[in-house]
């Protein structure tokens, strides 16, 4: 490869959505905002809710990692 050659192809561009398409796809879904301050700059966070996931096998990791840990925290407490 050349330097300073662009590797950009047109099929990456074309198939990549805009933020303008992204937020009328999804302007329908639950959207929660965080406000979080680091270093004194005040950062907003809007996570929109699409349900592309799957609820049961996120909730079970979750659950799993959190027995998991608690378990592990026993042990270190009791020896």
């Amino acid at each position: 490869m050349r330097r300073n050659e662009s590797t950009t192809t047109a099929v990456a561009t074309a198939t990549k959505p805009t933020m303008y398409e992204l937020n009328e796809r999804y302007k329908d879904s639950p959207v929660r905002t965080n406000e979080y301050e680091i270093d004194g700059k005040k950062f907003i966070v809007h996570s929109h809710f699409i349900g592309s996931k799957d609820i049961d096998k996120v909730i079970s990791e979750i659950a799993f990692n959190r027995a998991l840990n608690e378990s592990l925290n026993t042990t270190k407490k009791a020896a």
